[in-house]
């Protein structure tokens, strides 16, 4: 199916808000938040609940038409088609009110995003169709600063990486770069710890959960982690001491203990708690 009539009048904007916390949206993110009437929100399964709109109800924008759209977590590319094209023909009426609309994704718009599928649906089905895409503040960039670890430095190189069932690719990343980050972590992260632990990296690596949420947790200790349930919207940070040398260790709310004073760094206010899956 291909639209090539120009009859959309509205705009569709693809907003990227941030890992959880309400604070962390960008100004353009809410500020199109403010501004729309009806706003887009993806979940898993039809009875479920969408993290997503939880967190921008937290913002208490006011009278919004909140309309859920299903996407269900599964590998059958066939039946995630029908489900991206069903949502974007739902979109398309509601733009066709010659309004404006927003579509929220946790994390950045472009990282591993269900709206990456649904905006190419929409560009192969109605080119005709204005959008625009505000980035959001990443999920492992949000993790990485609440453990206060930096990423990268100087000429250190990074890789990002889903986790595929057979862990395909991912020894070779840990011996190739300095920094990994370990996302669609989900019923792997036993496998992960067993690979880890035998390339005697578990001493430099971090699982974050739900970083910025409410429910944040933070795992250093991954070789005593007894809830191996915990890899649904957590990160592993690896730091490789092998190429790099010392792995930073800050306190609980990530601050780097300084060496020239004994007295504590001044704890940062912790984040408002918020509605999350």
């Amino acid at each position: 199916m291909r639209n090539g009539s120009n009859e959309i009048k509205g705009k569709l904007y693809g907003v990227g808000i941030g890992p959880g916390d309400p604070k962390l949206l960008t100004l353009r993110a809410k500020e199109i938040l403010n501004e729309v009437k009806t706003i887009f929100v993806p979940k898993a399964s039809e009875g479920g609940k969408s993290c997503a709109r939880s967190i921008v109800e937290a913002l208490a924008l006011g009278d919004k038409n909140f309309i859920e759209l299903t996407f269900p977590m599964t590998k059958d590319k066939n039946k995630l088609q029908s489900y991206w094209l069903n949502a974007a023909k739902i979109i398309v009426e509601e733009l066709k009110k010659n309004k404006a609309a927003a579509f929220v994704t946790i994390g950045d718009p472009f990282i591993y995003s269900t709206y990456i599928y649904l905006l190419e649906t929409l560009r192969s089905n109605f080119p005709y169709l204005e959008t625009e895409t505000i980035p959001g503040i990443s999920a492992f960039g949000a993790a990485a600063a609440s453990i206060g670890l930096p990423l990268l430095k100087g000429d250190e190189k990074m890789a990002i990486l889903p986790v595929v069932k057979n862990l395909k690719g991912l020894k070779e990343a840990l011996k190739e770069f300095d920094t990994v980050v370990l996302m669609k972590i989900g019923s792997k992260l036993e496998s992960i710890i067993r690979l880890l632990k035998k390339m005697k990296l578990l001493a430099s690596s971090v699982l974050i959960s739900h970083a910025g949420q409410a429910n944040e947790r933070i795992v250093r200790d991954l070789a005593s982690l007894e809830d191996k349930n915990l890899g649904y919207l957590s990160v592993i940070i690896v730091r490789n001491i092998s190429r790099r040398g010392h792995f930073p260790n800050p306190n609980r709310r990530g601050h780097f203990p300084s060496a020239l004073s004994r007295s504590p760094l001044k704890e940062s206010v912790p984040y408002p708690k918020v509605g999350a899956e």
